[in-house]
């Protein structure tokens, strides 16, 4: 494993900016730097630890990973201390800030990186938002506090998670799986042969064309227009369920413990419908075909809640 030194090991530039406010006798300073560097030839791989920072990450068909580093720090004994080691193909990032002092103490490294499409790109916890565009490579991005968001992706498999943060894809994956404990999940936008997800408090939208499909919240909402699926499977704990579809799906489940489920499903085909409910009505629109023998499967069951299927 090799560690680069800043611009004694990698071709870069650096500019810097700071502003000190006096008063009481004691000094408080706002100081900002940026580093520009690119890595060695032959990487491959990215991995970044951002720290308190937010990551920004842009796919581009140029070779070579460029990085922009902008350091923020309150004093001289916190400011932050940049590490970037290259082991085999994989470049790593990390971000350390110094001892920390009376007042407040402001001190993070956000990123600014431009990677080749094909790159896997590997970034894990911080408390700012991280951001990624175009990748063809293998995603996985994971938030302790910030949203993350994957947008225009063309990879065979992506794994999205945050903890109150939001969640958001689009593009193309081969599997996604999203997770978030808090905050919400959006994936109106994604062409996938198989999407997982689980929001634990927070909804949960879907949309696009995805083969297979298995969802849960504890606690939200979860709603979907214009599907296209075959097999969907999707589980609430306390909120409702509104389906529409763009195709005849051929398996759909639906469990809900306390909140309504509504679908609109394509009236040419035929469906086996089951309906279930403890406390709530059922009603089934006459445009919906309902044929026992038919191959295409509808089971909905809700603890305390209406249950309503209607033509899209």
């Amino acid at each position: 494993m090799k560690t680069l030194a800043g611009a004694a090991a990698l071709a870069g530039t650096m500019a810097v900016a700071s502003a000190a406010v006096a008063g009481c006798g004691l000094s408080f300073s706002r100081h900002a730097e940026d580093r520009s560097y690119t890595a060695p030839a032959g990487v491959a791989a990215l991995k970044v630890s951002p720290g308190d920072g937010s990551v920004q990450i842009t796919a581009s068909d140029s070779p070579g990973i460029k990085v922009t580093e902008h350091l923020r720090w309150s004093n001289d004994r916190n400011k932050p201390k940049p590490r970037h080691t290259v082991d085999g193909r994989t470049l790593s990032l990390s971000a350390k800030c110094g001892h920390s002092v009376i007042g407040s103490n402001p001190c993070r490294i956000s990123y600014r990186i431009q990677v080749p499409r094909a790159t896997a790109v590997d970034v894990r916890g911080g408390a700012g938002s991280i951001r990624v565009t175009g990748l063809a490579g293998p995603v996985r991005l994971r938030g302790d506090t910030g949203a993350v968001t994957a947008t225009d992706l063309r990879t065979s498999s992506a794994t999205l998670s945050a903890g109150p943060g939001n969640v958001r894809v689009t593009g193309r994956a081969g599997t996604a799986d999203l997770r978030t404990d808090t905050g919400s999940i959006n994936a109106a936008g994604l062409v996938s042969d198989r999407l997982t997800a689980h929001a634990g408090s927070g909804g949960v939208r879907l949309g696009g064309r995805i083969a297979s499909v298995e969802v849960r919240t504890d606690t939200g909402a979860l709603r979907a227009d214009g599907l296209t699926t075959d097999r969907l499977a999707v589980t609430t704990g306390t909120g409702p369920i509104a389906l529409g579809f763009a195709r005849a799906p051929s398996v759909v489940r639906a469990t809900s413990d306390t909140g309504s489920v509504r679908l609109r499903l394509p009236a040419a085909q035929p469906y086996a419908v089951t309906l279930t409910t403890d406390t709530g009505g059922k009603q089934v629109a006459p445009g919906i075909h309902q044929d026992s023998a038919a191959s295409r499967h509808v089971t909905i069951e809700t603890g305390s809640g209406d249950i309503s299927i209607r033509p899209a």
